[in-house]
C-alpha cells in the first residue's frame, strides 16, 4: 500500500509518498508525478520520509525523477541509500539532490 500526496508550499511542490513504492504504485505515482508536473512548473521535491521499500521499478522511477531536477527528502537509512546511489550513479550530469 502506498499513499501519494501532492503538497505546494512556499518551497515548490513536493510528492509526498508513504508506504512502499513496488509494483502497480509505481505507475501510479509517474502518473501523479506528469500530471502535476504538467500544470505546475515549481521546483520539485520528493518526500521519502515515510517510504518503507523500494523496488526496482520505484528506484528506475526515482532516478528519472533525479533526472528531471527533483530533490530528494529522505530520513531513514533505505531511503538515504537510495537517494545516495542515484547521486552517485549520474554525478558528472546530476541535478537533484538530498535534503535530510
Amino acid at each position: 500500500m502506498l499513499k501519494i500526496m501532492i503538497a505546494q508550499d512556499a518551497q515548490g511542490t513536493a510528492i509526498v509518498l508513504a508506504g512502499r513504492l513496488v509494483g502497480p504504485w509505481v505507475e501510479e505515482v509517474r502518473r501523479c508525478w506528469l500530471e502535476a508536473e504538467a500544470e505546475c512548473r515549481d521546483k520539485w521535491r520528493v518526500n521519502l520520509r515515510e517510504t518503507t521499500h523500494v523496488d526496482a521499478a520505484g528506484k528506475a522511477l526515482l532516478s528519472e525523477m533525479f533526472h528531471r531536477g527533483a530533490t530528494f527528502e529522505a530520513t531513514g537509512c533505505l531511503t538515504r541509500a537510495i537517494v545516495e546511489s542515484l547521486a552517485v550513479a549520474s554525478a558528472p550530469a546530476s541535478k537533484g539532490g538530498l535534503e535530510s
